[in-house]
């Protein structure tokens, strides 16, 4: 399983190395380890959403004092917009409270708090809350993996043409749930995927009886390629010469299938990028 994923906003190194330590060093009930990632401004951390997902935020409201706009405010609702399940937590000062409240009735944020008043066990308390809150919204949203593979294609055509290709002899009853079962597991915990903007599809070899597509993975921050097909088929290519590294190898024995995830060599800038306003 992953780590959980942690984003601080801030341009106070104090605050960044004192919110990020704190984080780390966290022993709490159901959570395992976290990674951490520090943006000390607006434009570093849009790029860190914009390629990697992260469970839980801490942003600081005023990342510039001279803009008139506050640009915490700007981030929370772009992750606000990204809809992920990135649960966020604002971080401010006395004078800007009246904003963090409002923060909390209308962008959707989980708390807010107060950088003069260092409190670990809010800190504590808010990643214990925000963390399973933030997994819950994400297996809500990426809970079926067909319907991120198949695209705009109807359900029953995509199912009947995945297994034409990858299981074609089987002989086992509804085989439909077979395969949304394997590749739900496949795709497990690499969410959310960008398609590439040049092929958004799976690609179907009758020949090789195999199936691939290529996406990058925000859950990885990296780019991958899914392989899933007759079990024989996946075997001939798990060593695959293109690939990086194996992320993910399973089969599913009843089927008769197997699938890879591996790590390739592919630009972020290859994929379509996530649309917000922001």
């Amino acid at each position: 399983m992953l780590q959980d994923r942690v984003l601080i906003v801030d341009d106070d190194p104090s605050w960044q190395e004192l919110l990020g330590e704190n984080i780390e060093d966290l022993e709490l009930p159901g959570l395992g380890p976290r990674s951490v990632q520090i943006a000390g401004n607006f434009d570093d951390a849009r790029n860190l959403l914009d390629r990697q997902h992260f469970h839980i935020a801490f942003v600081d409201l005023r990342l510039q004092e001279e803009f008139r706009e506050l640009e915490g405010k700007k981030l929370a609702r772009k992750i606000v917009e990204l809809a992920e399940g990135t649960s966020i937590v604002i971080a401010t000062g006395h004078a800007d409270v009246h904003t963090a409240i409002t923060a909390l009735k209308e962008w959707k944020v989980l708390d807010f708090i107060l950088k003069d008043e260092w409190e670990p066990e809010k800190v504590a308390r808010l990643v214990q809350e925000g963390i399973p809150l933030a997994r819950a919204a994400y297996r809500r949203r990426y809970e079926s993996a067909v319907d991120v593979l198949r695209g705009d294609q109807d359900i029953p055509s995509w199912i009947a043409q995945a297994l034409k290709v990858a299981a074609p002899d089987t002989s086992v009853m509804r085989p439909d749930q077979y395969l949304g079962d394997f590749l739900k597991d496949l795709l497990e915990d690499l969410y959310p995927l960008l398609p590439l903007t040049t092929n958004r599809d799976v690609d179907f070899d009758t020949t090789a009886n195999i199936g691939q597509v290529k996406f990058w993975s925000k859950a990885l921050a990296k780019p991958v390629e899914f392989c899933f097909g007759a079990e024989d088929a996946i075997s001939q290519i798990e060593e695959k010469p293109s690939y990086l590294e194996t992320f993910r190898s399973i089969s599913d024995p009843p089927l008769e299938v197997a699938g890879i995830v591996g790590i390739i060599d592919e630009a972020f800038e290859s994929f379509e990028h996530p649309l917000t306003t922001v």
